[in-house]
C-alpha cells in the first residue's frame, strides 16, 4: 500500500521521526534468528519481502539525502560535503556516503523510477539499469518523450531478469531515438547504443599488481564485457566439475584435489584456474619487445637440476622454488637458463653486431631490469647496450660487454656524458658525468648491493 501524497496529509518532522521509530521498533522486535525456525518456502517469501523492503528504505535513504543536498545543511554545519557530513553520521565511510549523494542526484531526473523503487516494485540495480539506459537518450527528446520512454522501462522491468531487461532497454530506447518501429531501424539503432558503451569501455579499461607479500599478489581490473566473457569462459572451463586443479604444487593437476581436507569454494577454485591460465598463455602470439618474445626466463644452476633444494629465478626478480622451476620450465616450454651446467652459447664476439636472443637471456638473468640507479623497467622494456666499447668503435658483443637499459636512461646515457663500468662481481655500475659529480663515483643500482651481513641480494 502507498503512502498518502503530501497534498492530502501534510508530514511534519514529528511524523518523519515517530515513524522512523516504529520501524526501528519493529526490527527491533524481530530477531535475526527467527528465520532460521521457519519452513523452506516461508524462508524464501522472509527473503523477497526484505529484498523488497531494503528497495524502499533506499528511496526514501537517497529522497533525505537529496534534501539535505539541496537545503545546504552541510555547509551549515561546517562539513567539506554533504557525504562527509552523513558519513560522520553513520557508517564511518566517506567514499560510500559520495555515492549515495551522486545517485540522490539523480532523483530529480527519474522520478517515475524513484517512485517505484519506494513502493517496492524496483531493486537498486534495476533502478541503476534504468538510470544507465535514460542516460543515453539524446538531448533532443523532448520531455514527453523522456517520460514515455520512462514509463514503458518501469512497468517491463519487473518482467525480465537483469540481463535480458538491458538488452530489451536498448530496443526501448533505440524506438525514441529513431522514432520509428522498423526492425531495420532498431537493430541499426541498437547497435550504435552497443558500440558507444564498447567505446566507453576500452577508454575505462585498468588493470593493476601490487607487490608480492608473502608469495602472493593482489590485483585488480576492469576491462570491455566482452573480453571479461572470454576470460570468464576459460577460467570457467578450468573449474569445471570433470577438471581437477588443486594450489599445492606437490598434488597432481588431474587428482590432487581429492587428497584435501575438504572441497575448496569456487572463488578458490577459480583463482586457481586464473593461476593456472596464466602458465598457458600462449606467449608466441603475443607482441614482441626489442626483438624478444615476451617469455620468462627461469634462472637456475646446475645443482638446483640436481639437489632439489635450492631456489630459481625468475627474468623479472621473482624467487620461486625449485621444483616449481622444474615444473614450470617441463610443462609450459619456459625457457630454462641453467648456470654452471651445459649453457647456451654467450659470447659472439666480432661476429655479430647485435647482443643474441641466448645473451640478452643471460643479461635478463644479471641485470633482471635497467641497470639505471631508481630505474623499475622491467627487461622486456629495455635494449641491450654496449656498455665498454661500441661494435663501430671495436669493441665485441660479448655478454660481459653488455648491459640493459630503458629507452629514456639509453638517451641520457649518450646524451649526457655517463660511462659504465663494472664491478669485482660483474655487476655494471653507473658513473655520472663531472658536472653532476665531479670525483665521478659509480652508482650501483640497488638490486645489486648487498645486504649489511654481506650476503648478496636473493635476486642479485
Amino acid at each position: 500500500m502507498t503512502a498518502p501524497s503530501l497534498e492530502q496529509h501534510p508530514v511534519t518532522a514529528g511524523d518523519v521521526a515517530a515513524t522512523l521509530a516504529r520501524v526501528h521498533a519493529l526490527l527491533d522486535a524481530l530477531p535475526t534468528q527467527a528465520y532460521s525456525g521457519l519452513a523452506g518456502r516461508e524462508q524464501r517469501e522472509a527473503a523477497g519481502s526484505l529484498a523488497r523492503l531494503k528497495a524502499r528504505v533506499t528511496a526514501h535513504e537517497l529522497a533525505a539525502v537529496a534534501a539535505v543536498e539541496s537545503s545546504g545543511t552541510a555547509r551549515r554545519e561546517g562539513a567539506s560535503s554533504t557525504g562527509s557530513l552523513l558519513a560522520g553520521d553513520f557508517g564511518r565511510d566517506r567514499r560510500g556516503a559520495d555515492a549515495v549523494v551522486r545517485q540522490a542526484k539523480q532523483i530529480d531526473q527519474t522520478p517515475q523510477t524513484h517512485e517505484a523503487m519506494a513502493e517496492g516494485r524496483l531493486s537498486a540495480r534495476q533502478v541503476r539499469s534504468i538510470g544507465r539506459a535514460l542516460d543515453q537518450l539524446p538531448t533532443t527528446v523532448t520531455p514527453t518523450q523522456r517520460e514515455a520512454c520512462e514509463t514503458q522501462l518501469v512497468e517491463d522491468a519487473p518482467r525480465m531478469d537483469l540481463k535480458l531487461f538491458e538488452r530489451h532497454a536498448d530496443r526501448v530506447v533505440g524506438h525514441f531515438l529513431t522514432d520509428s518501429d522498423d526492425e531495420s531501424d532498431l537493430d541499426a539503432a541498437e547497435n550504435d547504443l552497443v558500440e558507444q558503451r564498447e567505446k566507453k569501455a576500452w577508454a575505462a579499461a585498468e588493470f593493476w599488481m601490487g607487490p608480492a607479500v608473502d608469495g602472493s599478489v593482489k590485483g585488480g581490473f576492469t576491462i570491455p564485457e566482452a573480453q571479461a566473457a572470454q576470460l570468464r569462459v576459460a577460467v570457467d572451463a578450468l573449474c569445471a566439475p570433470q577438471v581437477e586443479i588443486t594450489g599445492p604444487s606437490s598434488l597432481s593437476r588431474r587428482s590432487g584435489e581429492v587428497l584435501l581436507d575438504e572441497r575448496p569454494s569456487y572463488r578458490t577454485r577459480q583463482g586457481w584456474a586464473l593461476t593456472y591460465l596464466c602458465e598457458l598463455l600462449p606467449t608466441e602470439k603475443l607482441p614482441e619487445t626489442n626483438n624478444l618474445g615476451p617469455i620468462v626466463t627461469i634462472n637456475l644452476d646446475h645443482e638446483t637440476l640436481i639437489e632439489r633444494l635450492k631456489v630459481a629465478t625468475l627474468s623479472t626478480g621473482e624467487r620461486i622454488s625449485a621444483g616449481q622451476a622444474r615444473r614450470m620450465a617441463c610443462e609450459h616450454r619456459l625457457l630454462p637458463a641453467v648456470f654452471g651446467g651445459e649453457s647456451l652459447p654467450l659470447d659472439l664476439g666480432r661476429d655479430k653486431r647485435l647482443f643474441s636472443l641466448a645473451q640478452r637471456r643471460g643479461l635478463e638473468f644479471r641485470d633482471q631490469g635497467c641497470v639505471f640507479p631508481g630505474c623499475d623497467r622491467p627487461p622486456g622494456w629495455c635494449v641491450a647496450h654496449h656498455a665498454r666499447r661500441t661494435w663501430a668503435d671495436g669493441g665485441g658483443t660479448d655478454l660481459t660487454d653488455g648491459v640493459l637499459l630503458c629507452p629514456h636512461h639509453h638517451r641520457i646515457l649518450h646524451d649526457d656524458g655517463w660511462d659504465i663500468t663494472f664491478n669485482e662481481r660483474g655487476h655494471p655500475a653507473l658513473v655520472p658525468p663531472a658536472t653532476l659529480d665531479p670525483h665521478r663515483r659509480p652508482r650501483l643500482h640497488d638490486r645489486f648491493r648487498w645486504h649489511a651481513d654481506g650476503a648478496p641480494r636473493p635476486h642479485a
